[in-house]
């Protein structure tokens, strides 16, 4: 049985709805929330109407309409047969003005009707992690921070607990669940109580009422548990650090403070960083080809932040980020930039920078926008305050000015270190990893793990603090990386207690940043914290010790 709308005669149907920004709750605020191309379309059809008195705008029409489908050419190229068929998708969406929104709902291919600058980004997700249930999640998409963009897609059908995904609550940015939605008061459990999937992003799909009072009261329903529910607590973490998308309203704020900066940096929270896909060619770097703002690429043998600088500076502020997306920069092996190791990589990947608006913290990394919550800074702060407090086990000796190169320092110091080692540059190759890693810098005379860098900035300090968790993960679980170590050790010394068959218990960061007389969390730009953060949780649940220790200078 059906009603006149055509739907089921069942109370609430599944939908997919959005929440609308920049908009008032008035049918001519929501006309201007539709996409342009479908609001003037004549095959569309755009009505303002009102949902139990509240003000709406429907839109439906066909989304596609073609004579003949894309592929036709080609199958009668292949068969000779003329396939006489075509595409076409319904599309439709009711825009609501209800208070706590505007909310859009859609059906079919609908959401192509919203203009994607006025969505709401991830206000499905806030909703859910207010509203699911954290033992029964089916679903978590994940991005890795530091990693090569990689996305991670959990399915667990029956559902789990969060706490069965492995999240690690520094460092991976959740963008979608799905699970079991708790406790609301809606149209589907309004009469009867009953459990309902729902998947959450920047949408939410979610059973909704089907007839007008039963949709502006789940909508209500919608807005409090947004407005002043809590997170659930094992999911408070996820509305603290998100990925912003190019539609953002704030990207394009964001993106004007970035290109101001590249001007003049003086006194700005900019640097270069090394993006992901690079940091296993970086010890083979010794020279780069750039090619920015220019028809042709230069060599340099050294990369800073003033070989970016210098090239945009000259342009106006507009085009200064289309010439960094435009340009590259690539490593090479050789001295003169023949021999290539990495691909060429988009120049903005290579940039990191901070920026505040209004009271939100935001930071760019490996060409994309994050914002970070106030709670996640705090706690971020107090962790790596108590652990740069801590005693070090193995001073380090302080930096001399002459000492140019890591290797200088690490070959140094170990003459300050009794029965230390130096292995700087000494990579281990397994089948693992057959690139080879580093194991460590520098190896203490208790099989301390003992990790160098000294940077231009603390952009850099991300690659370290991986490294860090790579060498042990590797010597913990791999007996050919720790015999593999063994002969880099007895190459420099026949005496000292390496054992290849103990797993390392202690890992030492060693930092030094140029032109800063001492390292402490507060020059640690806002991603290295999460790096640093990251790998601390990752070394301690594999029961090893992590000191991070300030190199003077």
């Amino acid at each position: 049985m059906t009603d006149a709308s055509g739907d089921s005669a069942s109370a609430a149907r599944r939908s997919t709805l959005y929440r609308l920004i920049d908009a008032d709750l008035t049918s001519e605020s929501l006309m201007g929330c539709l996409a342009e191309y479908y609001a003037t379309n004549p095959e569309f059809t755009v009505e303002a109407t009102q949902i139990h008195g509240t003000p709406a705008v429907a839109i439906w029409g066909i989304v596609g309409r073609k004579d003949q489908a894309d592929w036709c050419a080609t199958f009668r190229s292949l068969t000779g047969k003329f396939a006489r068929v075509s595409n076409a998708s319904a599309a439709g969406a009711i825009l609501v003005g209800a208070p706590g929104g505007p909310y859009a709902v859609t059906y079919g291919m609908g959401h192509l009707l919203i203009d994607p600058s006025k969505i709401d980004p991830g206000f499905g997700l806030s909703f859910s992690i207010r509203a699911i249930e954290a033992d029964y999640i089916r679903q978590v998409t994940r991005n890795i921070l530091d990693s090569r963009a990689r996305v991670d897609r959990s399915t667990v059908p029956g559902g789990q607990s969060i706490r069965g995904f492995g999240i690690e609550h520094y460092g991976e940015v959740v963008s979608r669940l799905a699970g079991t939605l708790g406790s609301v008061s809606m149209t589907f459990n309004r009469i009867k109580p009953k459990k309902v999937s729902i998947a959450a992003a920047d949408s939410l799909k979610i059973p909704l009422g089907v007839k007008p009072i039963d949709l502006i009261g789940d909508l209500n329903e919608i807005t409090r548990v947004s407005q002043t529910a809590s997170p659930v607590p094992e999911l408070g973490f996820i509305d603290q650090i998100r990925a912003l998308k190019p539609t953002n309203r704030q990207v394009a704020r964001l993106e004007d403070k970035l290109a101001r900066a590249l001007g003049s940096a003086n006194g700005e929270p900019l640097a270069l960083t090394l993006p992901a896909e690079c940091e296993e060619h970086e010890h083979a770097a010794n020279s780069y080809r750039i090619k920015i703002a220019s028809d042709r690429f230069e060599v340099i043998e050294e990369l800073d932040i003033t070989n970016v600088l210098d090239r945009l500076a000259p342009l106006a502020v507009n085009d200064r980020l289309d010439a960094l997306r435009a340009g590259y920069i690539q490593m090479c092996s050789d001295h003169e930039g023949r021999e290539k190791v990495s691909r060429q990589v988009k120049a903005h990947k290579w940039l990191a920078f901070e920026a505040s608006l209004e009271s939100d913290h935001y930071f760019h990394h490996q060409g994309r926008w994050f914002e970070v919550g106030d709670n996640y800074l705090q706690f971020l702060r107090e962790r790596l305050d108590e652990v740069f407090a801590r005693t070090p086990s193995i001073p380090l000796p302080k930096w001399e000015g002459e000492w140019e190169e890591e290797e200088d320092y690490n070959l140094e110091a170990v003459k300050k270190i009794p029965g230390a080692i130096c292995l700087d540059r000494k990579r281990i190759h397994t089948k693992q990893h057959p690139h080879g890693i580093e194991a460590c810098d520098i190896i203490g005379p208790n099989n301390e793990l003992i990790h160098v860098k000294r940077a231009s900035s603390s952009a850099p300090l991300s690659h370290l603090f991986a490294q860090g968790w790579t060498s042990i993960d590797a010597l913990r679980s791999d007996r050919q990386a720790r015999n593999e170590l063994l002969k880099r050790i007895r190459q420099r010394s026949s005496t000292h207690s390496y054992d290849p068959s103990a797993k390392p218990k202690k890992l030492i960061y060693g930092i030094a940043i140029k032109r800063d007389a001492t390292v402490s969390r507060e020059n640690l730009f806002t991603f290295s914290q999460v790096a640093l953060m990251r790998a601390i949780n990752a070394l301690e649940n594999a029961d090893v010790d992590v000191e991070v220790v300030p190199i003077p200078q």
